[in-house]
């Protein structure tokens, strides 16, 4: 028996697709409040009812999760700024967050015109990354979501005219480690060493694995001087911790704006530092 094709107006498509999306949707107003949103975006990334979203402001929402109190309001509500960007230049804007533990958000910012082309909101779809950016071997980020970091906080550093440190670290002679002890235990070390470093940098910090037994640690907000606090800190915990194989770590370090005022230079003048240091030795 041949069965009619059941036709559903959109109203009932836009609920369907809402309700039933892998990926987070949202739809804010030009004043970026919220109108649409969808169930994943309510129950896996915002985690409030839709009761508690729609209608509301994304700052409100968004600085609930903030780290650092001493930030300001709209600094503290930075993962909104790709809707203002959007809106702002009516360009698609990408961007890379994280929301909770387990949960990296990649979202795309789309702005919505009207028909005399005007920007009337913006819509921003979100997938959730986290298995995509975390390092298999330290479960620290790895350099893909390194390269996202870097050039979101140094646009960040650049339009809220404030300072970004990167260290770059690598643990020395660790080529000897495997040579001596196995791979196995080489990679064993490399886990605990991370796990030490994690342990050590400040929860706004981000720590990436580049490769090897290569680190970068990105810094928003801190000048030279607290990075190079920060660097002794690090380099103490290694050298104190229980990994029993005598690993130290060498790090370089560059800041926005006191050594460049190009952000996308920092690894660049760090990682040149760095091999000043091991060249030392």
């Amino acid at each position: 028996m041949e069965i009619a094709p059941r036709t559903l107006d959109h109203t009932t498509l836009l609920e369907m697709v809402l309700e039933n999306s892998p990926l987070g949707i949202t739809v804010l107003s030009v004043d970026l409040r919220y109108v649409l949103v969808s169930r994943y975006s309510r129950e896996e990334l915002i985690k409030l009812p839709e009761s508690e979203i729609i209608g509301h402001h994304c700052y409100d929402l968004i600085g609930m999760y903030a780290d650092d109190p001493e930030r300001s309001g709209l600094e503290r509500a930075c993962d909104a700024c790709p809707a203002l960007r959007a809106m702002a230049t009516g360009q698609t804007i990408h961007n890379v967050r994280k929301i909770h533990e387990g949960i990296v958000a990649q979202s795309h910012v789309v702005p919505l015109k009207d028909a005399q082309g005007d920007i009337i909101g913006v819509m921003e779809l979100i997938e959730n990354i986290a298995e995509k950016v975390i390092d298999p071997l330290t479960q620290v980020h790895n350099y893909r979501f390194y390269d996202e970091m870097a050039a979101q906080e140094g646009y960040r550093a650049m339009r809220y005219e404030t300072t970004l440190a990167l260290l770059a670290l690598d643990l020395n002679d660790f080529k000897s480690v495997n040579d001596r002890f196995g791979h196995l235990r080489g990679d064993e070390a490399l886990r605990e060493t991370a796990a030490v470093i994690q342990q050590t940098v400040r929860n706004s910090d981000i720590l990436c694995r580049i490769g090897g037994d290569e680190f970068a640690v990105l810094a928003p907000h801190t000048t030279h001087h607290e990075a190079e606090a920060l660097g002794r800190r690090i380099e103490r915990a290694v050298a104190e911790s229980g990994v029993d194989l005598g690993i130290t770590v060498s790090i370089g370090i560059a800041g926005y704006p006191r050594d460049t005022t190009d952000p996308s230079r920092l690894r660049e003048i760090a990682d040149r530092r760095l091999y000043e240091i091991k060249d030392r030795r």
